[in-house]
């Protein structure tokens, strides 16, 4: 009994975290400009990733590239 419990649970945890990852984003209709000038100014603008930053060229490079695909430039 104590096994079907937890795989009906296990299931049901299942089915919901994927229901919620799939439902559809209802953005601003402004958003993307301002998302994008926000993003790009941090990523341009974050002094550890400089001359003399907190983080190595390789992390600073990383970075870049990851900021640049969450920002959508």
């Amino acid at each position: 009994m104590k096994k079907a419990a937890t795989v009906v649970i296990a299931t049901a945890m299942l089915v919901l975290t994927a229901a919620s990852a799939s439902a559809a984003p209802n953005p601003s209709p402004v958003a993307p400009t301002h998302t994008g000038t926000a993003c790009a100014s941090v990523l341009t603008n974050n002094p550890n990733t400089g001359p003399g930053g907190h983080i190595s060229a390789q992390g600073a490079a990383h970075f870049g590239a990851v900021g640049a695909v969450m920002c959508g430039l």
